[in-house]
């Protein structure tokens, strides 16, 4: 007897990469994920152009098709825009740039049924497809210019690379890399801070990270992301003291350096002993020049960095007080140090676009200086101040902005105050523009449900646009997928198109990573995100509102009885909905003793709240090793250190 023999349907990807690793990097992706998820026996051919009797995939840029519905030339570099074009796995997939043609490739298995649940391979839903049935027509362009993630909290380099090849896959076009090297981020994770369990690794220097920072660039390139980078520091590194991080330095600084610095109450030194936290005395020409020449240096090192911030110091309430610098504001002198800058990038013939912040002191703009060449700069809106309980929506009317008295400032707390600033800006600077903003760095782990500030993000980049503002780059921990990713992905759906509902969002990432139960699970997270909105954590320390506790049981009860849905599934046939489920079962198990150890708090029984906390955090050092790609314990206990205790990271 012949056996039947089981034949696959051949598949072609023809990629017109005219030398491009973006574009090349597309194709492979392509080619690696059709055969994962289909029986196609896929075949990848170099094509130098299009030939419309080629049958199969064609990737390429517009312009090599004779059809395409847009020419790369009306786009911006940084805009992405993506065209599908397939008919029962006939087609072609393109974008306005190498970069949107690997989103377009996203985008199209992303219609055939993939997801990307979390960062790495673990996250991956996969089902399989038959490709030569699928129509996909796709013709859209982002909603936004900038949609990227800046790195925080605490990092490996596999951390960080996981997180660049996840950004891309759900649409995220920009990274950025704070600090030159990135330091204290991979310091924070390769010695264990925060962890007494672990032991530091012994190998990790600002040469490693260096090494580290090498290897995420060359991540971040291959996609054809936009590269951000530095910001802080540049106020100390023009006088050889190295800005690594927060703390303080422990050397001697000679007044052959400290000249430059601010005058604050009648000395210059470094503030409270910080060197990215110091000011400069910036109406010395010597002490902006110094600056200036410090970033030019950098920028003519470092041409593969698309957008270079310049930032001021990180502390505030410390402007220079000399008799020179009180003459005009802060943002004042900011402004002429940026123009004198782009005097400088200028004669250099470096194009390197700058990045300026409004934030704290920079918060109240300029009264006389103005941009001369606005085209350079891009405006960055940093309201760290700001409640992670109301949204962007809520701005439709908004205070005057108070008046500035040096030293003596009082930051925004709320939505609309820090709203009052960015409008003040809007009437000085008119170009590019985009909101900074820190929702995963803090409230995230103050919301043990992810669907309150997942539902806030939401609706603050749905906002963006009414508030003047073309984008988002996320201040945050890498790891905000814990227990999922419902957030992060809400961020990047949203940034693509503003047009989503939250809903429409929610039910597809819940039924991605959970499977049949993705409802089940969704309610759940939903009712333990409205409890803790109710509790209001940031507010831990108001005693005076007694009725709070009746919330406690009520949590206890939810996690006690969704236990048995967490048991079921707990043993998942699909690889990644198993995952999903394990990451849950963890986080309710800490969620548990979480909430008693908050009861006591609020009921002020102080001793035994802390005492359970020390019970929480070792479960919590214990599991890291089982959660780490998902979860960043040095944040989280960070956080409730706070709340607990009052100490700070």
């Amino acid at each position: 007897m012949i056996r039947d023999l089981d034949l696959k349907q051949a598949c072609c990807i023809h990629v017109i990469e005219q030398g491009n690793q973006t574009i090349h990097f597309a194709a492979q992706e392509l080619v690696r994920y059709l055969e994962e998820i289909s029986d196609c026996e896929v075949t990848f051919i170099r094509a130098e152009q299009y030939d419309q009797s080629g049958e199969g995939l064609w990737i390429g840029l517009p312009g090599n098709f004779p059809h395409a519905p847009f020419s790369v030339n009306e786009q911006e570099d940084y805009d992405d825009a993506i065209w599908i074009e397939v008919s029962r796995g006939q087609g072609i997939i393109s974008g306005a740039n190498p970069r949107s043609i690997l989103l377009a490739v996203y985008r199209f298995l992303t219609e055939l049924g993939c997801r990307w649940v979390r960062p790495g391979a673990d996250g991956e839903y996969l089902p399989k497809a038959d490709v030569g049935s699928f129509s996909v027509n796709v013709y859209e362009q982002a909603s936004y210019r900038y949609r990227g993630i800046c790195i925080e909290g605490a990092v490996s380099l596999e951390h960080v690379t996981d997180m660049i090849d996840w950004m891309a896959k759900v649409g995220f076009n920009s990274y950025f890399i704070q600090f030159r090297e990135a330091y204290f981020f991979f310091e924070r994770w390769y010695n264990h801070l925060n962890n007494p369990l672990k032991r530091p690794t012994g190998h990790f220097n600002v040469e490693a990270a260096r090494a580290y920072i090498a290897a995420v660039k060359k991540e971040i390139q291959k996609r054809g992301m936009i590269y951000q980078a530095v910001g802080h520091g540049w106020t100390c590194a023009p006088f050889g003291i190295q800005g690594l991080s927060w703390e303080k330095w422990e050397q001697e600084v000679g007044p052959e350096i400290t000249q430059y610095f601010a005058q604050v109450d009648g000395k210059r030194e470094l503030w409270e002993g910080v060197p990215i936290n110091t000011e400069l005395c910036y109406s010395n020409s010597e002490a902006r020049s110094k600056m200036i020449d410090e970033i030019i240096l950098y920028a003519s090192l470092h041409p593969e960095v698309d957008l270079l911030h310049v930032w001021l110091s990180d502390g505030f309430n410390n402007q220079c007080e000399c008799e020179n610098c009180v003459a005009a504001s802060p943002s004042d002198l900011y402004v002429r140090l940026l123009n004198e800058l782009d005097d400088g990038l200028t004669a250099q013939g470096i194009n390197t676009r700058i990045a300026f912040l409004i934030y704290h002191e920079l918060l109240w703009p300029p009264e006389y200086e103005k941009f001369i060449n606005p085209d350079r700069f891009v405006m960055q809106f940093a309201p760290i101040t700001r409640s992670y309980r109301q949204s962007f929506a809520s701005t439709e009317s908004v205070p005057h902005v108070p008046p500035f008295f040096r030293n003596k400032v009082e930051l925004p707390q709320t939505v609309e105050g820090n709203v009052s600033f960015l409008k003040a800006w809007q009437g000085r600077f008119q170009g590019d523009s985009f909101d900074f903003d820190y929702h995963f760095m803090w409230a995230h782990q103050m919301d043990p449900g992810y669907v309150r500030i997942s539902r806030l993000v939401h609706e603050d980049i749905r906002h963006l646009h009414r508030i003047g503002l073309n984008g988002f780059v996320s201040c945050q921990v890498q790891r905000s997928f814990f227990p999922n990713g419902l957030g992060m992905t809400a961020m990047a759906r949203t940034l693509w198109n503003r047009e989503l509902s939250f809903r429409e969002i929610a039910e597809d990432y819940y039924a991605s990573a959970y499977g049949e139960d993705g409802p089940l699970c969704l309610n759940y997270a939903e009712e333990l995100s409205e409890l803790y909105f109710e509790l209001n954590l940031s507010m831990a320390f108001d005693r005076s509102e007694r009725d709070r506790n009746s919330h406690f049981p009520s949590i206890i009860s939810l996690i006690d009885q969704f236990k048995n849905v967490i048991d079921k599934n707990i043993q998942h046939a699909n690889p990644c909905h198993a995952v999903s489920w394990r990451h849950l079962e963890i986080h309710a198990r800490i969620w548990t003793e979480m909430t008693r150890g908050l009861e006591l708090l609020f009921r002020g029984e102080d001793e035994q709240a802390h005492g359970l906390w020390e019970s929480v955090k070792a479960k919590v050092w214990e599991q890291e090793e089982t959660c780490h790609r998902v979860f960043d314990a040095y944040n989280f206990v960070g956080v409730f250190d706070w709340i607990f205790t009052g100490k700070t990271l």
